[in-house]
Parts: C-alpha cells; structure tokens; sequence
C-alpha cells in the first residue's frame, strides 16, 4: 500500500468512525444501545457469507459481499461501509459506497437487509441513510444518492424516503435516486 493511500484511509476512517457514532445518537430512543454500528468486518463478511448462500435471499441480489467488499474497500479509501447489528450478535444489515470524483455526492453503491425475518426489518434503510447523510457531511457532499436500484419496488420504497428517481440515459449514465442534504454550519 502507497504512502499516500494509508494516509487517506487513516483520515478517512476517522470520519467513518465519527459517522456511525453520530448515526447512533440520532436512533430512536428504543433502539439505543440495541442497535450498533461497525464498519464492514471479518465478522460482517462471514455472516454475509451464509446470506449468500441462504435460500431466502432475493434473485436479484448480485452483490457478493464476502467476495467484493474487500476489493470495493481497498480500492476506494474514502468509502463509507456500514454493518448493522442488533444486539451486538444479529447482522440485519450491509452497506457500502463512496463520494463522487468531485466529492460534492455520495452515493451509496450497495444497501443489503438480512434475509429472512430480523428485528430490524423495514429500519435498515432508515439507519443507513441516517448513516451516510452523517458521513457525506463530515466529507463535504450535498447529495446523496443511492446507486442502481435492483426493481420498482425499491425505487417507489427509496422514494418513500424522500430520493426522487433519475432514469441513467447510456450505458455510462446509471440509473439512481438523489436526495439534497442539509448543509451543518
């Protein structure tokens, strides 16, 4: 690893640390101290590993975490991964993306709820964005947007959280929601 790419992943995983702790305070009073934020671990991928092989995960999910969060963390230093847990046992959720070039968006590459039946179900989205909104104001970006939905279901449930839909046009304009961010001053 260059010299430059460790300092940036040391800058850059203060501001991850910084994110969830943030991300945390804002739960609901219900879920505080239940619910724990970590990056993306080994523990994280060996538990995402038996998702994968679950047979009551979606057909559309096409994302190996076990195989490509190392490679997506490695190659990009400045990215936001995300590991929801309950109860510090339960992994109800994975996340990962990162800022645009420019650093003015933040896209959130890939969002993944536990399949079957967890305790969080239908709030991981929720504390995700909570999540990333956190990590895109301590970087500096204005927008979020969450990359590539798999179907319409999610778009319209994206929507729901205030994103609106943006049809890509080519095959190097992906699809995606955006939503503008408040600005903390």
């Amino acid at each position: 690893m260059q010299g430059s790419h460790q300092l940036t992943e040391q800058k850059y995983d203060l501001f991850r640390s910084q994110s969830r702790e943030i991300a945390e305070q804002t739960l609901p009073p219900e879920l505080r101290g239940m619910v724990n934020l970590t990056g993306i671990n080994t523990l994280a991928l060996a538990k995402a590993k038996q998702w994968e092989e679950s047979l009551e995960r979606p057909d559309d999910a096409t994302w190996y975490w076990s195989e490509g969060a190392k490679q997506y963390c490695y190659r990009n230093p400045k990215r936001f991964d995300l590991a929801v847990w309950f109860a510090n046992t339960q992994l109800c959720s994975l996340s990962i993306g990162k800022p645009t070039f420019n650093g003015s968006c933040m896209r959130l590459d890939v969002i993944e709820g536990a399949p079957g039946k967890h305790p969080l179900k239908r709030r991981v989205v929720a504390i995700s964005i909570a999540a990333f909104e956190a990590y895109a104001d301590l970087i500096g970006a204005r927008q979020l947007r969450i990359m590539r939905p798999l179907n319409s279901d999610l778009v319209r449930y994206y929507e729901g959280h205030g994103f609106t839909f943006r049809q890509g046009k080519a095959s190097n304009t992906p699809t995606y929601l955006w939503k503008n961010l408040q600005v903390s001053k």
